[in-house]
């Protein structure tokens, strides 16, 4: 038998039998093995992770992991009106009331696993207030304390292993996973249940560009990010499960290329200009707070700018905003000129357009209080497109600029779950033995509301490791006596597209 690198003191036989097989290691894949173990102590857990020890957690590892609380440590109760508001007919209702009734219960509960949860304070206004939870050490935090957690537990989590395909039984229940070892080798990891946490299909170039057009040119926002290949979609899709979420949508960016930081964030056109590579503003910078709107940024620079802006601002921005600095990554320094002439030739566009466009900005500005602490209200008048807040003249050198472009975080679609991350087919009923959490879980369209794709990974893994437990208590029988067989020839092993 081909032994596999574990950091657990359980067993080391990859094909099992377990009680569960976890597929995926970041914050929905740590949760749902930590409350199943919680559940049921001695029982055999199996965490897979398609990145070596050194890199293991996914996405979540690099994230800063912000939540979005309100002051009282709330989930935001705007967060489901603008789910609710973009998802037309396809809101998921009982998902969102889930989420509400077990979110901050959740972070109450990785606090007992040792994950500090810190709050400041954000230069800008957000829809939920000026304030920012998030733990202390971002998901780095989250993956180290929780990862401790299940191997003091007795977990075994195997690296540098890929999950391939489902295997069903006779009666259409999932009974375990067919995965590839890091030595090549195909193994049947055979399971009274399978927990799908392997996050969306935003490292896939081909489900991308069938997808998203021209998505396949984009980076992603962390090495982390790199395993997500939508492989757990693909092998609940061939058993048939239901969908859900925009397929043709995803959470982007804006960030500096300059930067080594590929989630290297650019903020400042919150309070300046955004400009494409013709000198031309493009859309309304401050339409709405900047924790819904950069999402909207991101997008409309990759979709419909050729993939490339620049965010302008003057001394008095930097002078009039508190910790302006906060906005942008700090590894580059913004391109200064003491004209805007000579900031276009920097830049690389058109210095009479972009002298052009800063003067009918100039000219649209408003009279009224400069308050970045709040949606100002301070907008142009009689230019397209206008600004809704923030806006001041450009008239103080030096101008600055910063070039942008778009990284690509998380892909919106993904398995249809209900309020206990149960996987659900395409009659609206469960798969017998397959739980999801996590953005392999379809839930968005149109935007992203900022600082709720960790917590939900989170709070529903935490949920699909209490129901598989709850589940598989019912049903009484331990892992050695599991029904699941290794998959014959012919048998209902699904080959990952």
């Amino acid at each position: 038998m081909t032994q596999v690198e574990t950091t657990a003191d359980g067993p080391s036989d990859l094909e099992g039998p377990w009680d569960v097989v976890v597929v995926g290691h970041g914050a929905a894949g740590l949760t749902a093995a930590l409350s199943f173990l919680e559940e049921s102590p001695l029982a055999r857990v199996a965490v897979l992770d398609r990145a070596d020890r050194q890199h293991r957690g996914g996405s979540t590892a690099w994230t800063t992991s912000a939540f979005r609380l309100d002051g009282d440590a709330q989930l935001d109760p705007g967060w489901a009106e603008i789910v609710r508001a973009t998802s037309g007919h396809h809101v998921n209702d009982e998902y969102i009331e889930a989420f509400y009734e077990n979110a901050t219960e959740t972070l109450n509960w990785i606090r007992a696993h040792g994950v500090e949860i810190g709050k400041h304070q954000v230069p800008f206004q957000l829809a939920f207030g000026r304030q920012v939870w998030f733990p202390v050490g971002g998901g780095k935090a989250i993956v180290e304390a929780l990862g401790a957690a299940i191997e003091g537990r007795g977990a075994s989590v195997f690296y540098s292993t890929t999950a391939l395909r489902l295997v069903t039984g006779a009666s259409s229940r999932v009974e375990g996973v067919v995965v590839r070892s890091g030595d090549g080798t195909e193994h049947t990891m055979r399971a009274r249940s399978v927990v799908l946490a392997s996050g969306g299909f935003e490292a896939n170039p081909e489900m991308l560009s069938r997808y998203i057009p021209n998505a396949h040119r984009l980076k992603t926002v962390s090495p982390g990010t790199d395993v997500n290949t939508g492989a757990g979609i693909r092998m609940a899709m061939e058993i048939g499960a239901d969908t859900a979420g925009q397929f043709d949508g995803a959470h982007l960016e804006p960030v500096d290329p300059r930067s080594s930081n590929r989630e290297g964030q650019v903020g400042s056109w919150l309070f300046g200009i955004l400009v494409n590579q013709r000198g031309e503003r493009f859309m309304d910078e401050a339409e709405r707070p900047h924790d819904i709107h950069f999402d909207q940024v991101g997008n409309r620079i990759f979709r419909n700018q050729n993939g490339r802006a620049y965010a302008i601002v003057d001394a008095g921005i930097r002078a009039g905003v508190p910790r302006f600095e906060a906005l942008n990554d700090q590894e580059n320094p913004p391109l200064r000129a003491d004209t805007v002439e000579g900031l276009a030739e920097l830049l690389g566009v058109p210095g009479d357009a972009l002298r052009r466009t800063i003067e009918e900005y100039n000219e649209a500005c408003q009279d009224g209080e400069f308050d970045p602490a709040r949606l100002d209200g301070k907008a142009t008048a009689g230019i397209s497109p206008r600004k809704s807040n923030w806006a001041q003249p450009l008239a103080k050198p030096p101008y600055e600029g910063v070039p942008v472009e778009a990284n690509i975080c998380f892909t919106y679609g993904g398995l249809r779950v209900d309020g206990t991350s149960r996987v659900l087919n395409t009659d609206g009923r469960p798969i017998s033995g397959l739980w999801a959490a996590g953005e392999i879980t379809g839930i968005f369209h149109e935007l992203y509301p900022a600082g709720t794709s960790v917590l939900r990974s989170l709070t529903f893994g935490r949920i699909a490791g209490r129901e598989v437990a709850a589940e598989l208590a019912e049903a009484g029988a331990p892992a050695g006596g599991s029904a699941a067989v290794e998959a014959p020839s012919g048998s209902a092993a699904h080959s990952m597209v």
